[in-house]
């Protein structure tokens, strides 16, 4: 995974620093494979039947929405995970948090899923891909805007590259970071020690 760090820098400097980061990232998106939008539809062919609607409103939000629902937690640990329905890895890994949710929802545990497809693919993609995958737990989109403050709210050293999750304790301190895909039984164990941490 490519990490890239932020240095310190003016306001006029941190702008041109930002676009520079920017066309570099974006160079390497269309250079290399990986989690774009291309993989999955070039892999996965195959359309979904949508048989019955997802229940619940998507909310798009910003950084201060995801700043609030961390800070108050209300005595519950917060699990975040960050995935797109064009991520080949986030795809793979989206029946284990199915699981994960099922197995700790009604607990003392708040699970969040942000995706980070355009808002405007809510009902075309975000959607029918929830209904496929059974999913019935919060679901929110990044404002387009507003994916760097959420980058940087949720880590500063994260690169933005999905899927991520996340987990808060009940005091909203961040307990794991987790990049890249991952199974059911690591997130278990994860959201186990972050109880006791």
């Amino acid at each position: 995974m490519l990490l890239l760090l932020k240095p310190k820098l003016s306001a006029v400097r941190l702008k041109e620093y930002n676009m520079k980061l920017f066309s570099s990232l974006l160079i390497l998106i269309l250079v290399f494979p990986g989690c774009t939008k291309d993989t999955v539809e070039t892999k996965n062919q195959e359309t979904v039947e949508v048989t019955k609607a997802y229940s619940k409103e998507i909310p798009v939000i910003d950084e201060v929405w995801l700043k609030e629902k961390i800070e108050n937690r209300g005595g519950k640990l917060l699990f975040i995970n960050f995935w797109a329905t064009w991520c080949v890895p986030c795809v793979e890994e989206f029946p284990d948090l199915v699981k994960i949710y099922n197995k700790h929802k009604g607990s003392d545990f708040e699970f969040l899923s942000i995706s980070v497809d355009l808002p405007s693919e809510i009902e075309t993609k975000v959607k029918p891909f929830l209904i496929q995958q059974a999913a019935d737990f919060p679901v929110v989109v990044v404002k387009e805007k507003r994916s760097e403050e959420v980058i940087n709210l949720i880590n500063p050293e994260w690169n933005g590259a999905v899927p991520v999750t996340v987990i808060y304790d009940k005091k909203g301190n961040r307990k794991k970071f987790i990049s890249d895909a991952r199974d059911y039984n690591f997130f278990n164990k994860s959201i186990e020690e972050a109880i006791v941490l």
